[in-house]
């Protein structure tokens, strides 16, 4: 994952391998030590060169070089074809009648079955199913739409978070879900608590999740309350959090109502407190 990292700071991934060493780099402190390196190397590289002319003797060396390199052909003119002869267009009697299911029968009846009043509901029926095809593909896109904005909320919201793992007397805590994908990350600097929100679903308006304090051998201790809107991956402060805090584990929970309880009752994540 060294090499990819190194990739995500040149910019030089395609969008998904970028997610991927998002959601890597807060895990790995060898892997933002190399990006920090890389970005180093490049902000180095721009000073180091310095514009030169080329000598005057380059252009010489280079016309002689393309006198002696061998020409393709010029391609030959091309030959105007004859204009090809028009297919005779057939005659239609002078009643209108198109298709052979237009005539009339020896009897001198029309075809009942599609009869003028069925020829309108097949014309009906079809502006319906264009009318709900162009429907589905608005909601589609709508969907599309909010995914994008999604994914790129969850971007700006790890990068943010990746700036500021490394800096000096900063603690976090990576918090993952039942399936081990990490959907939020708690940060303490400064005496401020952060909580930063990289897959939590929406919330519904009688629910509220809540942030726990976890010390071995003693009970959580609810920090405080937070909501998840859609789209919302950014950070939201969480409670105060004292310099002497020291907590080893934090978890979230889904609660109903809006006040924390005394104990959770469903923790959506939980993860380990890393210096």
């Amino acid at each position: 994952m060294t090499q990819q990292a190194v990739g995500w700071a040149l910019h030089a991934l395609e969008p998904d391998e970028e997610m991927a060493v998002l959601l890597h780099l807060p895990h790995c402190a060898s892997c933002r030590a190399a990006v920090a390196e890389a970005e180093s190397v490049l902000s180095a590289l721009g000073g180091v060169v310095a514009a030169a002319e080329p000598p005057p003797a380059l252009r010489d060396r280079l016309m002689s070089a393309v006198a002696q390199t061998e020409q393709r052909p010029v391609p030959a003119p091309r030959v105007e074809q004859p204009e090809p002869t028009p297919v005779p267009v057939p005659s239609y009697p002078s009643d209108g009648r198109r298709h052979r299911l237009d005539e009339e029968d020896r009897a001198g009846r029309r075809p009942s079955w599609l009869s003028s009043r069925g020829r309108k509901l097949v014309a009906a029926s079809l502006a319906v199913v264009a009318v709900l095809s162009v429907g589905g593909l608005a909601v589609r896109a709508t969907q599309l739409e909010q995914q994008r904005d999604a994914e790129s909320a969850q971007a700006e919201g790890l990068s943010e978070l990746i700036a500021r793992l490394d800096e000096p007397g900063t603690k976090h805590a990576m918090l993952a879900g039942a399936d081990n994908t990490m959907v939020a990350a708690v940060l303490l600097d400064s005496g401020e608590r952060q909580v930063y929100s990289l897959g939590l679903e929406a919330n519904p308006h009688d629910h509220t999740y809540v942030l726990w304090g976890i010390k071995p051998d003693a009970a959580p201790v609810p920090l405080g309350t937070f909501d998840v809107a859609t789209a919302d991956q950014g950070s939201r402060p969480v409670g105060a959090a004292p310099q002497t805090e020291d907590f080893a584990q934090y978890a979230i929970s889904i609660e109903p109502g809006r006040e924390a309880p005394s104990s959770p009752t469903e923790v959506v994540a939980s993860g380990q407190v890393e210096v």
